[in-house]
């Protein structure tokens, strides 16, 4: 039986160059779920500079946990936190948990010194239809996630590391030019 919607759970979409606007402009979201009811995952390319203790005193009651980065995972929620913890092995035997409550976090991070952690202040959402339209206008490029590059890159080159392996062509594309007044 065919599916009658273009699920993109597990993708990483990466927001086009031409996207301009105050939430996703240069950013990439890992879409967690996508279904015909709608869509939710988040922005891992946006780090707040802050660990987990610094965002929130209660997470530091737990060492390993309250010394994560902490992202800007979207404009939905944002009073809500979500920590994720996985791990990826050359072996490919990779494991991505997201929403975990604190105390199992920990454990996780305690029990497995190789795994990566991030918590996510917020979340993007989409209405039913919303995410694959906006995919239709050219808002979003979409690849297959792979936890890899959540770690080899430093957030801040991932937009345009991702971008450039979806489309080689994007290398050779010019600097924006400098906004009026930023004489820096």
């Amino acid at each position: 039986m065919k599916k009658s919607y273009d699920d993109k759970s597990w993708s990483f979409l990466i927001s086009a160059p031409s996207y301009s606007g105050p939430v996703f402009e240069d950013s990439v979201v890992l879409l967690l779920e996508d279904g015909s009811e709608g869509s939710i995952g988040v922005i891992i390319n946006a780090p707040l500079e802050k660990s987990l203790g610094e965002i929130d005193e209660s997470f530091l009651k737990y060492p390993t946990l309250s010394q994560i980065e902490v992202f800007d995972g979207g404009p939905v929620s944002r009073n809500r936190i979500s920590i994720a913890v996985w791990t990826d092995s050359a072996d490919g035997v990779n494991d991505f948990s997201f929403g975990l409550t604190a105390e199992k976090a920990e454990n996780m991070l305690k029990n497995n010194p190789d795994a990566k952690a991030a918590a996510f202040i917020g979340y993007a959402g989409w209405d039913a239809n919303q995410l694959n339209a906006e995919i239709a206008e050219g808002s979003w490029l979409s690849m297959p996630a792979d936890l890899e590059f959540i770690s080899q890159f430093d957030p801040l080159e991932l937009w345009e590391e991702l971008l450039i392996m979806q489309n080689p062509l994007y290398e050779k594309l010019p600097d924006p030019p400098e906004a009026p007044g930023n004489n820096n």
